[in-house]
């Protein structure tokens, strides 16, 4: 719960899905939770704000380093495949990737053989 604090205080807007995800489910499902974001991430990285994807980058950069298995496990399957279904959203998301998210991000895309 520890990430999804950080982003929902960094992200207002994904609090609301976080409620109804909870209610819905009757629990947190982190896999589930993050893959109903993952819309929001890719707006927000079509809209290419460097002050949003910084702010964005730098939690996915905290999961990578401080995140325990699962974490990185979200955050490579449930987060970063995501970005690599759109080649210009993966450019784009690039710029903003820390040195650890991009690792996982290269590991990702070399195992889907993609780009």
């Amino acid at each position: 719960m520890g990430t999804i604090k950080i982003l929902i205080d960094e992200f207002n807007d994904l609090k609301p899905v976080l409620q109804e995800h909870i209610e819905f489910n009757e629990e947190l499902l982190p896999h589930v939770y993050f893959g109903e974001c993952n819309e929001f991430f890719i707006n927000y990285i079509n809209e290419d704000k460097p002050q949003v994807l910084q702010r964005l980058f730098s939690v996915f950069e905290i999961m990578a380093t401080q995140g325990n298995d699962d974490v990185v496990n979200i955050l490579c399957v449930t987060i970063l495949e995501r970005h690599g279904d759109d080649r210009k959203v993966l450019n784009t998301a690039r710029k903003y990737m820390g040195k650890e998210t991009r690792e996982l991000s290269d590991e990702t895309e070399k195992g889907w053989g993609r780009y």
